[in-house]
């Protein structure tokens, strides 16, 4: 066995660091590219297959104005607040909505990937809580083609990009980046970047919970670096649950938010062991009306009051349309014969679905450009709060990613020309990492993931109380005292899924406490966010953001207002 207690340093300088190479950051650095600035992108992964991006499906939302159509941005920004249940900020959404048309069609031009109709007008589908089909889709498998298309265009420009490499901490002096500190996996050298701006687009914290659809390294790396940093991270408390995810049988080629397509292409029946159609009792036209946080719920409830199926979840099934109907709705996207040599035929069998954490609403806080209260520290994608408010509208998670991406490396770009360059040497930042294999613990990283999984999905699910809650505060709290005692078993740095596991359990803890704190605080119910001891939106009293950061209490403020009056939300 190779033994590295000690690993190689390596020093590099940049102008700008993006971290993540997920849709957000890879838009960045294309920004980025023709603007005489030195840019490097660093990916945990392997860049175009790492991050949740890749498992976006189908829905890429954006208001498209057409000739003949009623849609515009001012609407889309209207369906965004109002399913956000007011507390996005409006500014960001005006930035997204506006500019999203724009990023669309340029990405169009880069490489043909969304479906079009036959007068060469992009086809758009309806998806639920939109007023009008604004969907444009490359089905199945949008995101991943985005991000291919995305990727081609990155390697085009010949771009420094660090594979396999995991940033475990920012430096910042005087409240200004001066450099990021990342372990290289596969050579185990800790590389110390030296730069004058960050660019944050590691997406959000959804591995937290044991039942998710996110990609296994999404693990709140870029919200816990930031909160470290010094930035205000805000609406924390809001967790969209997935309410339709494959739980049985397994699938193998299809990510698991496939259920929810047989309600959107179709329409589909959901009941219970009973064989009640309870979501049908309740929302008679659910097909497009009913949001994820509500569908959720009503599921939740089937599921803990007994009456769900035998593997945790509900049944799913289109048994309603006729074989022929079936096999013509689904064999777009080779989804039917898919299936069927998985042993799943559409035409005879229900499936089973549960409620999985799918995406994070809150996250770092940054103005309309994209910047935070830290100097040169900017954000982009899933890490920002802000745009979706308490509630994501489905299918505006892959087309955001390319405007704020866009829109954080421009601003990015106007900070570094007029500072001065970085001198500041960020190496003696590094003990940490160095001192890790050192630890004469006895607790496992991973057993401390585990911990921090089976307690955020009991306590700080779907369904909140102040109990609950308060137990997962004092779980976690005591997790969190004994990260010291974590031992390493392998001692090298070369590729010891240890380490990263000890890495990331220090980023999940942090950002699992600010989850659990905020959800205790807000006392009310309100998009994602329920709490069945106070089950109603307050809008006289809670209207407001919960803000955290490091070293001061929590703190609220009003959301910026820019087109709808909160005054006159009821």
């Amino acid at each position: 066995m190779i033994v590295t207690k000690t690993p190689k340093i390596k020093k590099v300088a940049y102008d700008i660091i993006v971290i993540g190479g997920g849709g957000a950051g890879a838009e960045a650095v294309i920004s980025l590219s023709n603007e005489g600035v030195k840019v490097v992108l660093v990916e945990k992964g392997i860049f175009g297959k790492s991050g949740s991006t890749t498992l976006g499906s189908f829905s890429c939302n954006v208001a498209l104005e057409y000739e003949g159509s009623r849609d515009t941005p001012r609407i889309h920004f209207e369906d965004t607040v109002r399913e956000g249940k007011y507390i996005n900020d409006q500014r960001l959404v005006e930035v997204y909505t506006k500019e999203a048309p724009e990023r669309i069609l340029e990405l169009q031009k880069i490489e043909p990937i969304f479906e079009k109709r036959e007068n060469g007008k992009l086809k758009q589908e309806l998806v639920p809580g939109h007023t009008f089909p604004r969907s444009v889709f490359c089905e199945p498998q949008t995101g991943k083609k985005m991000l291919l298309a995305l990727k081609k265009e990155v390697l085009r420009r010949n771009i420094d990009i660090y594979n396999e490499c995991i940033i475990f901490d920012t430096v910042i002096h005087e409240n200004s980046v001066r450099g990021a500190l990342g372990l290289d996996i596969k050579r185990g050298e800790v590389i110390v970047f030296r730069c004058k701006a960050i660019i944050i687009a590691t997406g959000g914290c959804c591995q937290l919970y044991q039942n998710t659809t996110t990609a296994t390294d999404v693990t709140g790396d870029g919200l816990a670096l930031a909160y470290s940093a010094g930035a205000e991270l805000k609406d924390m408390e809001f967790v969209q649950f997935f309410p339709l995810a494959q739980c049985y049988p397994k699938i193998l080629k299809h990510d698991l938010t496939f259920p929810d397509f047989l309600r959107v292409k179709t329409g589909a029946r959901v009941y219970n062991r009973e064989g009640i159609e309870f979501i049908k009792e309740k929302i008679p036209n659910w097909r497009f009306k009913v949001t994820r946080d509500e569908f959720a719920r009503l599921i939740c409830t089937e599921i803990w009051e007994g009456r769900g199926s035998p593997h945790g979840g509900v049944y799913i099934d289109v048994l309603h349309l006729s074989e022929k109907e079936i096999v013509d709705a689904y064999s777009f996207g080779n989804y039917f014969n898919d299936l069927l040599e998985m042993g799943i035929d559409l035409r005879k069998d229900a499936l089973e679905t549960t409620v999985s954490a799918h995406y994070f609403m809150g996250g770092i806080k940054v103005d309309e450009k994209f910047t935070t209260c830290v100097h040169g520290l900017f954000a982009a994608g899933e890490t920002i709060a802000g745009i979706h408010g308490a509630n994501r509208l489905a299918g505006n998670a892959l087309s955001e990613i390319l405007v704020t991406g866009y829109k954080a490396g421009e601003y990015a770009v106007q900070y570094v020309k007029k500072i001065n360059e970085n001198d500041f040497d960020p190496c003696d930042e590094i003990t940490p990492i160095v001192t890790l294999l050192e630890r004469k613990g006895k607790i496992s990283p991973i057993e401390i993931k585990k911990k921090i999984k089976k307690i955020m999905e009991e306590k700080v699910g779907v369904i909140r109380n102040a109990q609950g809650l308060k137990e997962a505060i004092e779980t976690l709290e005591n997790l969190k005292e004994n990260l010291h005692n974590i031992h390493i078993s392998t001692k090298t740095y070369v590729w010891n899924r240890e380490i990263i596991d000890a890495i990331e359990v220090n980023f999940m803890v942090t950002v699992a406490l600010l989850i659990a704190k905020a959800a205790l605080f807000r006392k009310e119910s309100r998009g994602s966010h329920f709490r069945e001891d106070y089950p109603r939106p307050d809008n006289k009293n809670w209207l407001i953001n919960i803000v955290f950061q490091k070293d001061r209490g929590i703190e609220v403020e009003r959301p910026n207002v820019t087109q709808i009056s909160l005054e006159e939300i009821e």
